[in-house]
């Protein structure tokens, strides 16, 4: 304030032995109370004001006319903010004190009387005693402010501030809509002149700032078409050089995009800079009647953004060359904002006006109106365009959440406006379209950035070529083979960082921006803890839980599970894809990771709904021995399944033979595994069978496995001629290994056959079938060759009594 700095300015330029020191101080002293007994009498009125309204919500509760009289209150409140110059004061007149402490202390070193020190000291110490009393008054005046703005500011929100939509509501709609165009003055559209005069230079700015952007538009076009013209030879010549096998051209400069996108809104701004040019001539903030200037700007807004993105799919072509979107992305989303258009346009304007309307929202039927048919008209065009969008980031959960969201939250505008509570319906419509400029901006400046981050690493990549290239001319012939490029970081490398690092930072900048967008609204909200659903006793005290906890602990769970659904699989996609880990080591990190983000959530949000440890313990004991007892299957197999985890004697990818049933692994559950077997069929076996019974696991440590092929020739065979064939016939394929080496043994006689086996060694599993049908062949033609006979199961047969067989036909026979 004025007076404080001139008194701060007396108080350095006063000199401790003048005679005018003891009028300063004086003088100070008797402002500086005058000011405390004024902080005081504005401290009592705020909490009579805030008593009253403690009664007042008591006494009306329920009724309409609840919402007018908080409004008062609300509108009737002081402006109070801290001196910004008392602490100040107050740190000048405690050094003065300690000079003139020091001074004393000198004198009475020399035995020197001096009153007029003295007297100093205590005329200081009582302005410095009524400072710091100004300063903690001002300070609970302050927090009794911000304490009563917060209570109305809750209560504003939550009450009913216009009549709920019904049949009466549309049956006295025609007679309302008359009565509200006939209450609209148009005295507050002519701004008075001291108005005109302070906004004249201002006006007259945005003006000038629209006449030359219109005039410099062909430049700016042209210059946009330039940039177009690099971007559209570059990826023709890139195109060109793939299809014939040469060296890609260099790619244009990475600011190409931004620059474009930046011309696009120059090229964009003369009509809103005129409306808010007139919005600035007409703006009367001293007038209580509804005054256009807050519509025109919002109109101004809305245009600009609806104009940019109506530029960018069209004919600045950004959306076809820059962002490299399809034909039918394009064209969809130029329907989207074509009809968005007539939905946004009248809404911004009309929504804007009626938030000037705080005491008189009761009679506005037309902003009722408005809201309604735009909250509807939004619901059907977002779920019409995510209709024909195909999956967001090729997911179909994070697609249909997003679809669900963008048409519950102007359907929930509509259902809260048809209630009643036109006033919270405004202020939640207005974060929502500045929200959803902030995600316009957020798409369009993620896509340029990772369109920078591509050229970049282009240039980059042509950089090296062209270094590499120039190395090879130079170098002779016996240094050609040894000439290598320069030992840099990889290309696809930076391009990965560089994407994660611009995502993250995107993220966190575009974060902060919707916080702040809906920062002030979050006090609004507190009052759902007053809200009590029930009661639980924690000692010897009932502790209630509200409905901002039970909101709470849903919200809770529903992140922890979306955590467990998603960050395991971010997690293995951005750490333990690059770390050197065995083969279902990550699954089995992510799926320990997922049990224990679920088990963390569900703890977390039955803390949040009461049910403390030392309770949810003798829940868990009891469990603990139900499962012991009643569901002990289940239990083991659970347990088998954390086993199968941590020893990891069964992977994800494994080949395994349990029993008759032989697979791969494909999924390890809480319950039960899934093995897909060789006829691509999916067989839960619970992991108890995992643990307790024999299992082969034919990939666990190596998987080179042996193969044995039986051949058996007859009696007679070249047998050195069978050896050799059968190791030719192992060293001919591709598909067996040198080490171990092949070994041809001959095993056994056997009834008809001189039995043989080759044992070979394969490196896959997948190599022992094809492996098998190979060599047979390859046998069986060397075999045809060289005149080696496979022997077939003979058997012969000597009757030694013929005359007993010959006896017993004939007696059989009669």
């Amino acid at each position: 304030m004025p007076r404080f700095l001139l008194i701060l300015l007396l108080l350095l330029i006063t000199t401790l032995h003048a005679t005018a020191g003891t009028t300063s101080y004086d003088s100070a002293y008797q402002q500086f109370s005058q000011h405390l007994q004024d902080v005081r009498r504005q401290h009592e009125q705020l909490r009579s004001n805030e008593a009253e309204l403690h009664e007042q919500l008591q006494a009306l509760e329920g009724s309409p006319l609840l919402y007018r009289v908080l409004q008062q209150q609300r509108l009737s409140l002081p402006q109070i903010e801290n001196d910004p110059f008392l602490p100040d004061v107050i740190a000048q007149i405690r050094l003065q004190q300690f000079e003139v402490n020091q001074a004393l202390r000198q004198a009475r070193r020399e035995h020197r009387q001096e009153p007029q020190l003295e007297a100093d000291q205590q005329r200081l110490q009582l302005l410095l005693n009524l400072l710091v009393e100004l300063q903690q008054e001002q300070r609970e005046l302050l927090n009794t402010s911000n304490r009563l703005n917060q209570v109305l500011d809750e209560r504003l929100f939550w009450v009913n501030s216009s009549p709920p939509v019904n049949s009466q509501w549309f049956l006295l709609l025609p007679q309302r809509l008359t009565q509200q165009f006939q209450s609209f003055s148009t005295g507050a559209l002519l701004p008075t002149p001291e108005q005109l005069s302070s906004s004249f230079w201002r006006t007259l700015l945005l003006m000038l700032l629209a006449v030359v952007l219109w005039w410099l538009r062909q430049h700016i076009e042209r210059h946009l078409a330039t940039c177009n013209q690099q971007l559209e030879g570059f990826q023709a010549a890139h195109q060109a050089c793939n299809l014939e096998g040469n060296c890609a051209p260099p790619p244009p400069a990475p600011w190409l995009t931004p620059v474009s996108l930046l011309l696009t809104g120059l090229l964009c701004l003369p009509r809103p800079l005129l409306l808010l040019s007139a919005a600035s001539l007409l703006s009367n903030p001293d007038s209580d009647l509804i005054n256009p200037a807050a519509g025109l700007a919002a109109l101004a807004l809305s245009g600009f953004m609806l104009l940019f993105m109506h530029r960018v799919l069209t004919s600045a072509r950004i959306a076809e060359l820059h962002f490299a979107w399809p034909e039918t992305t394009r064209q969809r989303l130029l329907s989207f904002v074509r009809h968005l258009a007539w939905v946004l346009l009248p809404a911004s304007f009309i929504l804007a006006l009626a938030e000037q309307q705080t005491l008189s929202l009761p009679a506005d039927v037309l902003g009722v109106l408005v809201l309604l048919c735009s909250g509807l008209a939004l619901c059907w065009l977002f779920a019409r365009l995510m209709w024909q969008t195909p999956p967001l980031y090729n997911s179909l959960l994070l697609h249909w959440t997003i679809t669900g969201l963008l048409i519950l939250m102007p359907l929930l505008l509509v259902v809260i406006t048809a209630m009643g509570y036109y006033f919270a319906g405004l202020k939640l419509t207005s974060r929502l379209l500045i929200s959803l400029y902030v995600v316009v901006g957020w798409v369009v400046t993620e896509t340029s950035v990772y369109r920078m981050i591509l050229l970049a690493t282009e240039r980059i990549r042509h950089q090296r070529e062209q270094e590499h290239q120039l190395l090879v001319v130079e170098a002779s012939g016996e240094e050609l083979a040894d000439v290598k490029p320069l030992p840099r970081l990889e290309v696809e490398q930076i391009y990965q960082q560089s994407m994660r690092l611009a995502r993250f930072l995107l993220l966190l900048g575009f974060g902060g921006l919707l916080w702040w967008v809906w920062s002030d609204l979050l006090t609004a909200f507190r009052y759902l803890d007053t809200l009590v659903l029930w009661q639980y006793s924690s000692g010897d005290s009932l502790q209630p839980i509200s409905l901002a906890d039970f909101l709470a602990a849903t919200f809770i769970l529903g992140f922890a599970l979306f955590l467990a659904a998603n960050l395991p699989g971010l997690l293995e996609i951005l750490v333990l894809s690059r770390l050197q880990l065995q083969q279902g080591s990550a699954y089995a990190i992510t799926t320990l990771l997922n049990y224990a983000i679920t088990a963390t959530g569900l703890v977390m949000m039955l803390s949040a709904l009461g049910v403390s440890w030392d309770k949810l313990q003798w829940l868990v004991a009891a469990l603990t021995v139900g499962l012991g007892f009643g569901l002990q299957e289940i239990f083991a197999n659970f347990v088998s399944g954390l086993i199968l985890l941590f020893e990891r004697p069964v992977r994800i990818g494994d080949v395994v033979t349990l029993g008759n049933l032989s697979g791969r692994v494909r999924q390890i559950r809480i319950r039960a595994t899934t093995i897909t077997d060789f006829d691509r069929k999916d067989i839960i076996v619970p992991n108890k069978n995992f643990i307790t019974g024999q299992l082969i696991n034919w990939s666990l440590t190596d998987t080179v496995t042996r193969v044995i092929v039986k051949v058996g020739v007859a009696y007679g065979s070249d047998l050195d001629k069978t050896r050799e064939i059968l190791l030719a016939a192992a060293e001919a394929n591709p598909r067996v290994l040198e080490d171990p080496k092949p070994q041809v043994l001959f095993l056994n006689f056997g009834d008809s056959t001189l039995d043989h086996e080759l044992r070979i060694h394969v490196k896959e599993l997948s190599d022992r079938n094809p492996s098998i049908d190979e060599i047979n062949r390859y046998i069986d033609q060397r075999f045809r060759e060289e005149g080696i006979e496979i022997a077939f199961r003979q058997l012969d047969i000597h009757l030694r009594n013929s005359e007993g067989v010959e006896k017993l036909v004939q007696t059989r026979m009669g």
